[in-house]
């Protein structure tokens, strides 16, 4: 509440019975409806130009405070189970009707603010004349006001957006005081008293933040407004008069006298008899706090499993300008209902995964406090089903308010790397241009794959890439096998092949761009002048070194889910109003991006991904899925992304504090806790690690309905030639364009990068097939033969 402290006049010696006078005849002239004819009579002075000036202001007002004072909002999940009460200002108020407050509250009320509230107009001639002979004469302020105009300036109050307008709201001048009774007389017209008493009772103020009658139930008394009993309604009737004084945490004796006080007026007026009076005289306050209806927003204890969640539909509506006026009468008015898109069932499943996979603050578990963090999305429609993160959300001790999902707009993280996760982009692009499951190239470990070339045809250098498995001789990969074990050496080889501007444009039609929201085919301001080209500048594309959300590696993999279909991700439903305006909202937007056929494609090999040979075997979830790995460079960061035609998932692990430098996921920063319970320890992190761990988990939990993918059409996937060569691509320049240096500019999140370290060669043991991880002995999970490495690069 805006407390200021009310305005005295600074009066003369020997003007009292002027001002005496003035008052009467102020009254007077307002009972006659007279405002313009009281403020033109000479006498009157300086009092008579206020009354002037406020009727010249007020007379053509609407009402004010009808239906639009501020009132708490809520969001809501799928099934319209709560999430988050959202409070306007922080202003702790819910409204409710007239039927909805204890009649015994309503006599109290009456009994001690206005026992003539029934009778009178929308001013008591008596309490008017003697407040306003308080008011000008410069002596204690009296009572005298209507409940109406009580209301008024409650209301008034309410709806001041600073505290100088909440002063003048509450400053006991003449002409705040013509303005209060004719706004009040408007209100009589347009209100039942029954409507009144209502529309009071849901603006007072009764300390501690209490805004209205129920909020102020449930904080004193844990109880609803319809369920006060006498000596509870008194003690809160008492209490309006002067919140501050008779506040019953800080001076329990004042609360109790006043509260008699109360019970004494309705006796005497014959609400209840002296008999119950004096019972209910002799009881205590009988307090029974409760915070629960003050917790608003995604801070709230309450809201815990669902806090980032909560937060990012808060941003969205903060940033977004579709959701440009939702947003500023949710912080005005509120009184809003928001539908948002999260299915409790999937957020507890992936709320428990990354808490159970990457306790963060255990250190057996998670020596490292490595960040878990996923996403979960509805293919098809760009629903947000769930966003997980293994940490409190808030700003107390081991809490953060950084989403690392999101977008850097929305959550302030700078992204992550994705490893080769990101070569879905790649093999689209070649299932696109017609290349066969079968088509195969040879590459050695380590090699230098290049030249390329970016969107403008400009020369991209040659860039050194080697396997997981350290050096090696001549091999062959076909597309199928050179995904499922995740090959560098051939995929960059294959994103040479194919294209890297194509590369880099599937990935945007797919919905990516850098962290940051920059699109991935421009430059991006926000990086040193060195490292930010555009995308196709950097050949390393494919292996994940870009900083990007998870949210949209998920909306990116669910595309594929839903057969080629984008659809933007999307957490709100629908916003209302208690007075039916619905807003406008962000709409997902899906059209197709790629064939079906192509999608199919895709979908085929990469459910290899988890069968025998595939970096993700021994994560199958007894259902069709598919999914693909991803390691940046000496444990940086890991990823695992996995989808079912009806969910897609995806899962980033690394270290927030620092990521790519004394935070590097190797033992024992990369110890996790498995599936079956058990301690896992490798070496260091990988996407079938700690990543893979938690989307299984989920999705196990889940117990999804089975539906199998669509075959991809044997024509041309399973076709010859199997040495087919894309068409050759004409380049503008072939003079050398300089390839920028990493980045040594760290976000607010991410430090430098260290040196590139020499990669480790994967332990030789393989997971066992199966539905259920494999185990070389009890608590140690080997990191699969295949995983992806990459040198590491800040863009």
């Amino acid at each position: 509440m805006w407390r200021k402290g009310y305005a005295e006049f600074v009066r003369r010696k020997g003007h009292y019975n002027r001002g005496k006078a003035a008052g009467l005849l102020v009254a007077l002239a307002l009972t006659g409806g007279l405002l313009t004819a009281a403020a033109t009579l000479p006498f009157v002075g300086a009092a008579g130009l206020a009354t002037r000036d406020a009727a010249s202001t007020f007379n053509s007002l609407p009402v004010a405070g009808l239906g639009e004072l501020p009132a708490r909002s809520e969001l809501l999940d799928t099934q319209g189970h709560l999430i988050a009460y959202y409070y306007p200002r922080g202003i702790y108020r819910v409204p409710v009707s007239f039927s909805q407050i204890a009649p015994v509250m309503r006599n109290a009320i009456v009994a001690i603010e206005d026992a003539r509230f029934y009778a009178h107009g929308a001013f008591d001639l008596h309490g008017t004349v003697r407040a306003l002979i308080s008011t000008l004469s410069g002596s204690q302020v009296q009572g005298g006001s209507t409940l109406a105009q009580q209301y008024v300036k409650n209301a008034c109050i309410l709806m001041a957006t600073s505290t100088a307008q909440a002063a003048d709201c509450a400053a006991e001048t003449v002409a705040r005081k013509v303005r209060e009774l004719r706004i009040a007389a408007n209100v009589l017209q347009r209100m039942t008293r029954q409507q009144l008493l209502a529309a009071y009772l849901n603006a007072a103020y009764f300390e501690n933040h209490a805004y209205g009658i129920q909020v102020a139930s449930q904080f004193y008394f844990s109880t609803s407004a319809s369920n006060l009993s006498l000596t509870q309604a008194a003690m809160l009737a008492g209490l309006v008069e002067n919140p501050a004084a008779y506040d019953p945490l800080r001076f329990p004796a004042a609360a109790k006298g006043r509260r008699n006080v109360v019970l004494a007026t309705m006796a005497k007026l014959g609400y209840i008899t002296r008999a119950q009076a004096a019972a209910a005289s002799a009881e205590r306050l009988g307090l029974h706090i409760s915070l629960l209806p003050l917790q608003t927003g995604c801070i709230s204890p309450s809201v815990r499993k669902d806090a980032f969640f909560c937060d990012y539909v808060l941003s969205v509506m903060r940033y977004d300008p579709i959701y440009a006026k939702a947003w500023k009468a949710l912080n005005f008015t509120g009184g809003m209902k928001i539908y948002t898109t999260l299915d409790a069932t999937d957020q507890h499943a992936a709320e428990h995964a990354v808490n159970f996979v990457q306790p963060a603050r255990s250190s057996y578990y998670n020596p490292g406090h490595n960040a878990d963090t996923e996403v979960l999305i509805q293919p098809g429609t760009g629903k947000i089903r769930a966003i997980a993160e293994n940490r409190l959300f808030g700003n107390g001790s081991h809490h953060t308010t950084v989403d690392y999902a999101v977008n850097t707009r929305y959550g302030a993280s700078s992204g992550v790397q994705t490893g080769s996760s990101s070569k879905i982009f790649t093999l689209v692009t070649a299932l696109k241009q017609g290349l066969p499951f079968g088509y195969h190239l040879k590459v050695t470990s380590p090699t230098t794959v290049g030249p390329y070339y970016n969107c403008h045809g400009g020369y991209v250098p040659a860039f050194s890439v080697i396997n997981a498995e350290g050096p090696q001789g001549a091999k062959t990969y076909t597309i199928y096998d050179g995904t499922v074990g995740s090959i560098n050496a051939f995929y960059a080889t294959l994103e040479q092949r194919v294209g890297l501007c194509d590369v880099v444009r599937t990935a945007a039609s797919f919905g990516m761009t850098r962290a940051d929201g920059t699109s991935l085919l421009r430059r991006d301001s926000r990086l040193p002048k060195s490292d930010n080209l555009s995308v196709d500048n950097y050949p390393s594309f494919t292996l994940g070194s870009v900083y990007v959300s998870p949210m949209n590696m998920a909306a990116a993999y669910a595309t594929l889910a839903a057969r080629g279909v984008y659809c933007r991700p999307i957490a709100i439903r629908a916003i209302t109003a208690t007075n039916g305006t619905r807003y406008p909202v962000g709409r997902a937007g899906c059209h197709r991006v790629i064939a079906a056929g192509v999608a199919d494609a895709a979908n085929y090999v990469l459910q290899g991904v988890l069968g025998p040979g595939g970096t993700a075997d021994g994560r199958s979830i007894g259902i069709p899925a598919a999914a693909k790995t991803g390691t940046a460079n000496g444990g940086y960061y890991a990823a695992f992304a996995g989808y079912t035609p009806r969910l897609a998932g995806y899962v980033s692990v690394f270290n927030p504090k620092s990521p790519t430098g004394s935070g590097r996921m190797v033992y024992p920063r990369a110890n996790y806790r498995e599936v079956n319970g058990a301690l896992s320890a490798p070496g260091q992190m990988f996407g079938d690690n700690a990543p893979g761990a938690t989307w299984q988990l989920t999705f196990l939990t889940l117990q999804l309905r089975a539906k199998s993918f669509v075959y991809p059409p044997t024509y041309p996937y399973f076709d010859l030639p199997l040495t087919y060569t894309p068409p050759k691509k004409k380049h503008k320049s072939p003079s050398p364009t300089p390839m920028p240096t990493p980045t040594s500019t760290p976000t607010s999140t991410t430090p430098s990068p260290t040196a590139t370290p020499t990669p480790s060669p994967s332990p030789s043991t393989s997971p066992g097939p199966g539905g259920a991880p494999a185990h070389k002995s009890p608590g140690w999970r080997p990191a699969p033969a295949a995983v992806e490495e990459y040198s590491d690069r800040r863009f």
